[in-house]
């Protein structure tokens, strides 16, 4: 892929910016970890880098924070502005280019307070923080210190949209400011797609089943093995914008497919007892091989999508990919375009539906 992503994004130096907080955060890891050398006989003044936790630990609470804000601003500004307006507001001048479409979320100081709360369940605190962290300095070392890039890599295979219909991307994107989550390796360019009606509403109700795309068809992306399944995690009741204190899994239930030498998808958020496929299965494009849930780490029904070079869990680098459809802005005469951006909307090639 050489063609740079066509969305407004920030100019190079906010890139490299974004970039260069990844490349010291993993430093700072690898040198808080030198400080626990001293119970395997180095000098005990070695403990002296265990400090550069405590700034991992800054840098983590100040990622946060910045997240806490800005979705204090976007539940605001969908609280203040009427579903007319948001559904026009497409324009990067508007602020964030999700801000037409109307989730289940419900900004609170509890809902706040229990997603922090949450993060510290035993599990989660493991999954979600410290192998994720430990995994991203694996993924980091594995790529000699140059993560995958949308201006580098070149997928081997053409990624159809994981679904039938149009869906909407609510988080994603190649670029840093809005990606899934730019400062974890293996989501970086991963996805979240929902469906949404004629007023970008994802729901007409509050329970699971009034979310349009729960229990919809989750399909093969592309041809390839199933090399992993996980079932059997519950999908929560709640959609408002609460997690799962019950979770083990932060994917819940899962599909792992592998379609060339270093190249994975991975499905996720799947209904409990939805997946059709099994481990070693050959699947085809298109096929389906789950429904769309609510399960582990999610705030409401969606379907999580990403494309990965590994297939253990934690070390693996998400990939950018482009996608085989019809891809554009609300309002907008925009189609055809490969890469994929929160805000906009995708649907399988017109010739494949």
């Amino acid at each position: 892929m050489t063609k740079s992503p066509a969305h407004p994004t920030k100019d190079a130096n906010t890139v490299s910016r974004s970039s260069s907080l990844d490349s010291w955060l993993y430093v700072f890891v690898a040198l808080s970890g030198i400080g626990y050398l001293d119970t395997f006989g180095a000098p005990e003044e070695i403990r002296v880098f265990r400090l550069f936790g405590v700034v991992v630990a800054v840098i983590l609470i100040l990622v946060g924070v910045k997240k806490a804000v800005g979705w204090l601003g976007l539940g605001r500004r969908a609280s203040e502005t009427d579903t007319e307006t948001t559904h026009h507001s497409d324009s990067p001048e508007t602020g964030d280019p999700r801000e037409w479409i109307e989730t289940g979320f419900e900004p609170s100081i509890i809902v706040y307070a229990q997603s922090v709360l949450v993060n510290f369940q035993p599990l989660v605190l493991l999954r979600g923080t410290l192998l994720q962290l430990l995994g991203g300095l694996i993924a980091f070392i594995r790529h000699g210190g140059t993560l995958p890039a949308p201006d580098t890599y070149e997928s081997t295979t053409t990624y159809h949209p994981p679904f039938s219909g149009t869906w909407t991307v609510i988080n994603g994107s190649p670029d840093p400011d809005y990606s899934h989550s730019w400062n974890i390796p293996r989501q970086r360019y991963a996805y979240d797609f929902v469906i949404t009606d004629d007023d970008g509403r994802t729901h007409d109700g509050m329970d699971v089943e009034s979310f349009y795309c729960f229990d919809e068809p989750v399909l093969a992306p592309a041809a390839g093995t199933v090399v992993r399944i996980k079932d059997g995690h519950r999908d929560y009741h709640r959609t408002n914008g609460y997690l799962d204190p019950l979770q083990y899994r932060l994917t819940g239930n899962y599909i792992l497919i592998k379609h060339a030498e270093n190249e994975y998808s991975l499905l996720a958020h799947l209904k409990e007892g939805s997946i059709v496929v099994s481990e070693g299965d050959e699947v085809s494009r298109g096929q389906e091989i789950a429904r769309c849930g609510h399960s582990g780490n999610s705030t409401e029904p969606h379907l999580h999508f990403q494309v990965q070079d590994h297939s253990f869990p934690y070390i693996e680098a998400s990939l950018p990919v482009q996608f085989a459809g019809e891809t554009k802005l609300p309002d907008s005469d925009q189609e055809g375009a490969t890469w994929v951006h929160c805000g906009q909307t995708l649907a399988p090639p017109s010739s494949s539906e």
